[in-house]
């Protein structure tokens, strides 16, 4: 039987080893004593795993499993004299991690089982680390995107980050007052940022996504190539059961009829067992189709791949095809389990002259000395090529997270960086504080400084430095409902649009999906400064997406999802995009979802703004 006491539901972020996979750690103690429970065994599972990965609690009933892919999952713990206790609905996201603090049962005193109930949205509060992840869920709910649905999309929602539209310079996604150029793109751990123009490079539709993660600051030594954020997305995996769908959006009306006639984007996926839990596969393909009036029809064909492999106990290999874009990851342990390793090798390219070959090594381990430490360290490569402009990029890099007693923690990094096109070589030292002044893992108060530099496109190779400072406070108020305050000012140097400083705070609100509802509501008040009129510059931004599930009966869901905007350009901007949906469960295992999105509601064309369009769309599933 599972029985388990819970002191207090303790859970925290935890700086993972990696940027494209989470971590769970934490701390076992005795619920009748409230010692540590040295020995335990605990075994962490989830559909996004192959077979399980398991730790074992040292003498201060610390334990930690790392490198899991993002997902969610479950924890068993076991220990001797001790009730078994199994924890569910544990979710983890790339590049962070939770921390749980659980108090198990001694045999001889019996009580009732205790479990989580509900979901707990992560506050990383071993890091000053901010961002935002989008789940599946979300995007299924929220309509993101106008012409094609892809990934980078869903970054507006992120508080901090502005569209800066293609008729001004840099064009692209602006995050916390750097430009355009200093935003790199990922998907499943590649820079997909084109070379040549610092914009980004490769689009992917989001039913081909399992999240999208925007990093918005107080980023570790481990970042590089970056002066604003990185939007990463993580393409869906294979499975230790058979799933897939078939899709189709249509947006045939635009009122009033201008330029855009129809866009039209459908396709299939498929994922799931070659050998269980040994050998995965996924692969989808999508055309998206845009007829215009001014350039006639244009298409992209989207296709992904991927297969996952774990050859041996804790090694596993991932090889993955987007479009013209290929990878090889591998994720082990080593030493008897006392290193992490993640490493990659993927080459990005559009057409025949722009291209990037790039690698990348971290490993991560634990020490102890005068308190708990985090260590990770690595290198990383890249080759760019854009017709005959040519750079290499090399950087080393290493990190402590130290723990100097319960509830502080302190992250301090250093990275060296060499780029061979502006013949320099910098260092760029990072330094962060969290303190979570709860003492139950559901606040904190932080702190960072560090420097950036972006790797600038080939064709105007001037390189924005960025020196960063920012402080927040961040409380979850009331179940999983997260409030915060958080405040960054940044100092630019050799920008070429000639901006100087930012100033920016925001006040959010934050839930998850659960309940059958989420919420992100923000407010962000902000000065960028500058020679002249510098571009993206909004002194005030609200944005607010909200989505509701409604049970109609026991097959039929009715879903609500809407996202608002008001940002204050030259002149205001405020657009209101809705989708209302219905799910219909079908023969076993069939479900078959219809949408029905209203893209810019409100048809006000202020700042170039489209206008009002309505797009269909449905997909059935298994």
């Amino acid at each position: 039987m599972t029985r388990a006491c819970l002191a207090v539901p303790f859970l925290l972020a935890a700086s993972a080893a990696a940027q494209m996979t989470g971590e769970i750690s934490g701390r076992i103690v005795d619920a009748q004593t409230e010692r540590p429970v040295a020995g335990a065994l605990v075994v962490a599972s989830g559909p996004a795993l192959q077979g399980a990965e398991s730790g074992r609690t040292d003498s201060d009933g610390e334990f930690e499993i790392g490198l899991l892919p993002p997902g969610e999952y479950a924890l068993n713990v076991q220990a001797d004299g001790h009730q078994s206790f199994s924890q569910e609905r544990l979710v983890v996201h790339a590049g962070r991690g939770i921390r749980v603090h659980l108090a198990i049962v001694p045999d001889a005193w019996l009580t009732a089982p205790v479990r989580f109930g509900v979901q707990i949205p992560v506050l990383p509060v071993t890091t000053a680390q901010t961002g935002v992840a989008v789940s599946r869920e979300r995007m299924e709910l929220i309509p993101y995107g106008r012409d094609e649905r892809s990934y980078e999309q869903t970054a507006v929602s992120t508080p901090g980050v502005l569209i800066v539209p293609p008729w001004l310079e840099p064009p692209g996604l602006q995050i916390s007052g750097s430009p355009a150029t200093g935003t790199r793109y990922r998907i499943d751990g590649l820079d997909v940022t084109n070379p040549a123009t610092g914009q980004q490079g490769r689009r992917l539709l989001q039913h081909f996504i399992e999240e999208v993660d925007v990093e918005t600051g107080g980023l570790g030594a481990g970042y590089g190539r970056v002066a604003g954020g990185i939007v990463q997305a993580i393409t869906k995996s294979g499975g230790n059961e058979l799933h897939g769908s078939a899709f189709l959006d249509w947006m045939p009306i635009e009122v009033p009829r201008q330029s855009l006639r129809y866009n039209l984007e459908g396709g299939a996926e498929l994922g799931g067992p070659i050998q269980r839990d040994r050998l995965w596969f996924y692969a989808g393909f999508a055309p998206v189709l845009a007829v215009t009036s001014s350039s006639g029809a244009q298409t992209d064909y989207q296709y992904i791949g991927k297969l996952t492999w774990q050859p041996a106990e804790g090694q596993t290999l991932a090889l993955a095809a987007v479009s013209d874009d290929v990878s090889l990851r591998y994720l082990g342990h080593l030493f008897d389990r006392g290193a992490q390793v993640e490493a990659m090798a993927g080459w990005h390219h559009e057409g025949s002259a722009t291209s990037s070959v790039q690698s990348r090594l971290q490993i991560g381990h634990r020490a102890e000395l005068l308190g708990t430490h985090r260590v990770l360290y690595g290198i990383e490569t890249a080759r760019d090529a854009a017709g005959d402009a040519r750079r290499w990029y090399g950087a080393a890099f290493a990190q402590d997270t130290w723990s100097p007693f319960r509830d502080a923690f302190v992250q301090a990094g250093l990275r060296v960086e060499r780029d061979d096109l502006a013949g320099a070589t910098d260092l760029l030292p990072r330094i962060g504080v969290s303190w979570d002044f709860s003492r139950r893992g559901v606040s904190r108060a932080y702190a960072f400084f560090g420097s950036f530099l972006e790797s600038p496109p080939l064709t105007a190779p001037g390189r924005t430095r960025e020196r960063d400072f920012a402080s927040g406070v961040q409380s979850q108020i009331w179940r999983d409902l997260v409030a915060g305050l958080d405040y960054v000012h940044k100092q630019f140097s050799d920008a070429p649009d000639g901006r100087t400083s930012y100033d920016g705070a925001t006040l959010f609100v934050a839930k998850p999906f659960s309940a059958s509802s989420l919420l992100q509501a923000s407010y962000t008040v902000s000065s960028l400064r500058g020679a002249g009129n510098v571009a993206g510059d909004s002194p005030n931004a609200f944005k607010l997406d909200a989505a509701y599930a409604y049970e109609w009966s026991a097959k039929t869901t009715l879903t609500c999802g809407a996202s608002f905007r008001a940002i204050q350009s030259e002149p205001w901007q405020t657009t209101l995009d809705v989708r209302l949906g219905m799910i219909r469960s079908l023969t076993s295992p069939y479900l078959l979802t219809v949408t029905l999105d209203a893209v810019n509601l409100l048809d006000r064309q202020a700042g170039g703004e489209p206008p009002l369009a309505i797009r269909f769309g449905a997909r059935l599933s298994f």
